[in-house]
């Protein structure tokens, strides 16, 4: 039977980031299609957030796989301070849909943020409670860069788009 495993972790870019005009930075984009290209074959899902210099990201999947998967993230270049912040087993993803989703919206983020006493985003700083409701902004938020692209629970998904993602986030053809 197959371990499921929700881990969360914090980084920090080692070379700062920017996207032109509030389009998605360039190394978001190949992370991004790196991850929905091997994602599925490990069938590992969930989110990643980018802002202040700062990845948040959350990895779900059978357990060993997330684990390796956190190995080479922790050793890849482009991340420094490497720190996980929560690691739960689950009975069911949260991102089931998402080989990797990414969420651009400040505004939501901005609001819980503001509700937990703080100015910045600074993912250092969460507790459990906070990740939790971060995640749950996470859930409900669209994806400019996709639509779903996976059914790790199974089920059919007739939405997915099939624009290649460096179109989509960069609007080119």
């Amino acid at each position: 039977m197959e371990q499921l495993l929700r881990m969360v972790y914090v980084s920090e870019s080692t070379q700062p980031l920017s996207g032109l005009g509030g389009e998605v930075p360039i190394e978001i984009g190949r992370i991004l299609m790196q991850s929905r290209k091997n994602n599925p074959k490990l069938e590992v899902g969930g989110v990643l957030y980018f802002r202040n210099n700062y990845f948040f990201q959350c990895l779900e999947g059978e357990q060993d796989v997330v684990n390796d998967l956190y190995q080479k993230i922790a050793t890849d270049p482009r991340h420094k301070q490497v720190q996980t912040l929560s690691v739960k087993r689950i009975h069911q993803r949260q991102f089931s849909d998402w080989s990797m989703k990414y969420v651009a919206s400040k505004d939501q983020v901005n609001r819980l943020i503001r509700q937990f006493g703080m100015q910045e985003f600074n993912p250092y700083q969460f507790d459990d409670y906070m990740i939790d409701e971060l995640l749950k902004v996470f859930n409900k938020s669209s994806d400019q860069t996709s639509q779903p692209d996976q059914s790790y629970s199974h089920q059919p998904n007739p939405d997915r788009q099939s624009k290649g993602l460096f179109s989509r986030l960069f609007g080119r053809r």
